[in-house]
């Protein structure tokens, strides 16, 4: 990974978790054949599906850069059990969450980390 993506991946897992613990959750994306990544956020293999809207933390978390293996995290960041997350889809044929900010994937989680918010 360049210095400079590793930097922009670092800035939008900072706003991430900010939004994170904001409290925000929002639905899926509109069309999810032209789903938006990150730097350096793997796309998922076969594409994405609607997820329910809102998802908070079960337990302590990573957010990582692939939806199909557990290669590396996007950053050092943990979420915390209880934070909110905003979710775009679900990677198909995989049980993990594409999470965002402001419309842009920024990494998954694993849905057995996640449950669903009230």
């Amino acid at each position: 990974m360049s210095q400079l993506g590793s930097f922009l991946v670092r800035r939008a897992i900072a706003g991430l978790t900010a939004a994170f613990v904001a409290g925000s959750a929002f639905a899926a994306t509109a069309n999810l054949d032209n789903v938006r990544l990150g730097n350096d956020v793997v796309p998922a293999p076969f594409g994405y599906e609607p997820a329910p809207a809102r998802y908070t933390v079960s337990e302590e978390t990573q957010v990582y850069v692939s939806p199909y293996i557990y290669p590396g995290t996007v950053d050092k960041t943990k979420l915390k059990p209880g934070a909110a997350v905003d979710v775009l889809a679900k990677a198909k044929g995989y049980d993990w969450i594409l999470v965002g900010k402001n419309g842009v994937g920024v990494g998954y989680i694993p849905l057995a980390r996640l449950t669903p918010a009230r």
